[in-house]
C-alpha cells in the first residue's frame, strides 16, 4: 500500500470516526442530573405531574446517554479494525530469511517497518476505547433501566415482595 493511500484511509477512518461519535450529540442543554437513582416510588400509583415530568426528562436525558455510549462504542470498535487491518499489512511486508550458522533474520520494506507500530497503537487505543465505552454503556443502559421502573412503579403502584433477611412481605 503506498504512502498516499494510506494517508487517505487514515484520513477518511479519523472522519468517519469522529462524525459517529459527534452525530451522537445533541443542540439542546444538558439538563443537570443526579449521578445515582433517585427513590420516587408512591404506594398508591398516583404521581404529581411535577415529579412525572421530572422522570420523564430523565429517562430522555438516560436515552441520550445510552445512544452517545453506543455510538462510542462502535466507533472504537472501527477504530480497533483499521488498527488491526493495519497491522496485518504492515506484517505481511515483512519476511524472515534464515541463514545457516547465523540468527534469523526480518526483511522488511518501509510499509513494513511503518505500519505494524502504528496498527498496533491504533489497534491498542481502540480497544481501550472500546473497554471504556463499554462500561460507560453498560451503566447507562442500568440507569435508563432504574428510570423506566420507577416510571412504572408510580403509574402501577408497589407490588407485593418476599423480604429474605426479615422474611416477611413488603410492598
Amino acid at each position: 500500500m503506498s504512502r498516499p493511500k494510506l494517508m487517505i484511509c487514515l484520513g477518511f477512518t479519523a472522519v468517519f470516526a469522529y462524525s459517529f461519535t459527534a452525530s451522537a450529540q445533541d443542540t439542546a442543554p444538558d439538563v443537570p442530573s443526579e449521578s445515582g437513582p433517585s427513590m420516587v416510588t408512591m404506594a398508591s400509583g398516583q404521581q404529581s405531574p411535577s415529579s412525572d415530568r421530572w422522570l420523564q426528562e430523565n429517562l430522555e436525558d438516560a436515552k441520550q446517554r445510552s445512544r452517545r455510549a453506543r455510538n462510542a462504542l462502535i466507533a472504537t470498535s472501527i477504530v480497533t479494525g483499521v488498527g488491526a487491518a493495519l497491522l496485518a499489512v504492515g506484517i505481511s511486508q515483512c519476511q524472515l530469511v534464515s541463514t545457516f550458522g547465523q540468527q534469523d533474520e526480518l526483511l522488511c520494506n518501509n510499509s513494513g517497518y511503518v505500519l505494524p507500530p502504528l496498527g498496533g497503537t491504533i489497534g491498542g487505543l481502540g480497544a481501550i476505547g472500546m473497554i471504556a465505552s463499554g462500561i460507560v454503556l453498560g451503566m447507562s443502559n442500568k440507569r435508563k433501566r432504574e428510570i423506566q421502573r420507577q416510571i412504572h412503579g408510580a403509574k402501577h403502584g408497589r407490588r407485593l415482595q418476599w423480604d429474605i433477611p426479615r422474611g416477611v412481605l413488603t410492598f
